[in-house]
């Protein structure tokens, strides 16, 4: 008894075959064929290639049973994170455009910036306080001290902060 053996176009044609409703597109089996379909005979200068209908019934089994198992999982996870790093990417390159995110490099460059002028600032302060404070000390005491040294600090913090010190104009009472 000869195994029987189909065309492309027939095999496109069954309505049955495992895991497919209904019949399927001619370039759907050349995918197959790619992905490993056992082809009977290979067509040649203008012949069809064949297959045989159970080898193809089986092999779609196969694959159908093959992509139920934790592998198939695995690689859902693995499009899943890749999609969504990619979408983290463009969110980055957005905001970068934005003008809402820095390059890393040139935020460490204003930060060493910023944090040598709060060094070079705390390191003056024993000179440009010396005096106020040694004639704080001698009128009020502690409590003088205390008060300079404190008008100091939030000077600096507020020169550091970007602040512009306003000094404030008092007017004089006029006596009525």
């Amino acid at each position: 008894m000869a195994i029987a053996l189909v065309t492309r176009r027939e095999l496109a044609a069954l309505p049955d075959l495992p895991g497919q409703v209904g019949p399927v597109h001619m370039q759907t089996i050349t995918k197959w064929e790619r992905e490993g379909l056992p082809v009977a005979k290979r067509g040649r200068k203008g012949k069809p290639s064949l297959y045989k209908e159970a080898d193809v019934r089986t092999w779609l089994q196969a694959r159908d049973e093959a992509a139920k198992g934790p592998e198939t999982l695995d690689l859902v996870m693995a499009r899943c994170r890749k999609e969504h790093w990619q979408a983290m990417l463009a969110e980055q390159t957005h905001q970068v455009r934005a003008g809402k995110l820095l390059p890393a490099d040139e935020v460490a460059k204003v930060w060493g910036l910023e944090v040598a002028a709060v060094r070079a600032r705390l390191l003056a302060l024993p000179q440009t306080l010396a005096s106020r404070v040694h004639r704080a000390g001698a009128l009020d005491g502690e409590p003088g001290v205390e008060r300079v040294l404190h008008d100091a600090v939030r000077e600096v913090l507020r020169e550091l902060a970007g602040e512009m010190k306003v000094p404030v104009k008092r007017r004089k009472r006029r006596a009525a």
